[in-house]
């Protein structure tokens, strides 16, 4: 166990404090001091379908399936799946 010097528990104490106080404003606005999973899996599912539609507009274009954007689409939307 490492020994603390009284300076150095009291400014831990202290910045354990602030933490503690950061979050309970938060708490109390509603909102949360974290992003849950969930949420950061939703974003990056909405922008990965995103960039497939951009991709599967330049793909129709372009008039045929065989092109590098639709690759590029099939790739991404499978990339979700994963």
């Amino acid at each position: 166990m490492t020994d603390w010097t009284q300076e150095e528990d009291e400014a831990f104490n202290a910045v354990e404090q602030q933490s503690n106080l950061g979050k309970q404003i938060l708490k109390a606005q509603g909102q949360p001091y974290h992003w849950e999973t969930d949420a950061i899996q939703t974003a990056i599912r909405i922008e990965r379908e995103a960039c497939a539609k951009i991709c599967d507009e330049i793909a129709t274009e372009d008039g045929f399936e065989g092109s590098y954007a639709y690759r590029c689409v099939k790739a991404i939307r499978a990339r979700g799946q994963e």
